[in-house]
């Protein structure tokens, strides 16, 4: 056995509908309280253009652009807040993209099909937002220095975060679909 198929395992034996309906009510809080206020905060020093992981992608020259008009209290929050609630912002979203494909393909996806992996797909969402995090807390702390081929790649994984949370997103609707076919007949 694999150590995908081991992590996936875990996974549906700790997704169970109690333990994804803990893990929604988190994600919901979030929603709904940690990052509305954590936006009317971002804008108090990123303007209407906000924190860089809000775009789906951004050059170097607008990200400099951006950032170099923020206060040090800004960039402290901006920083603080990334190492922070945001860890567990990340952890929210994916435990509840993970923890609801699970349930759902748990009792539509045989034992031992390839499928069943697909509960481990919002993980790469979660490491590209640790990743993207921590590019964009170097790019802010030493903002006075220009690095580009940083930026870059903070810009290319902001976007590949974005692209496989949707993608992620795709995943629970089509578990969602499958799991209604099953009940429901074809």
């Amino acid at each position: 056995m694999n150590l995908l198929t081991t992590v996936s395992k875990l996974a549906y034996r700790i997704f169970t509908i109690p333990a994804s309906i803990l893990v929604t009510l988190v994600y919901v809080w979030f929603i709904v309280s940690v990052m509305p206020e954590q936006s009317l905060q971002s804008a108090e020093y990123a303007g209407d253009w906000g924190a860089p992981d809000r775009h789906f992608f951004y050059t170097p020259d607008e990200l400099y652009a951006e950032i170099s008009g923020w206060s040090e209290a800004g960039r402290d929050h901006y920083i603080n807040f990334r190492l922070g609630l945001d860890i567990l912002w990340a952890l929210a979203y994916t435990g509840f993209l993970c923890g609801w494909i699970s349930v759902l393909l748990n009792s539509t996806v045989p034992s031992g099909d390839p499928e069943r992996l697909l509960n481990l797909f919002p993980l790469i969402t979660l490491v590209a937002d640790y990743s993207e995090n921590f590019l964009g807390i170097w790019l802010v702390a030493n903002s006075a220095t220009r690095m580009d081929a940083v930026a870059w790649l903070a810009a290319g994984i902001t976007g590949g975060k974005w692209l496989t949370l949707v993608m992620a997103h795709g995943i629970l609707i089509y578990a969602v679909i499958r799991a209604w076919r099953h009940k429901y007949g074809r």
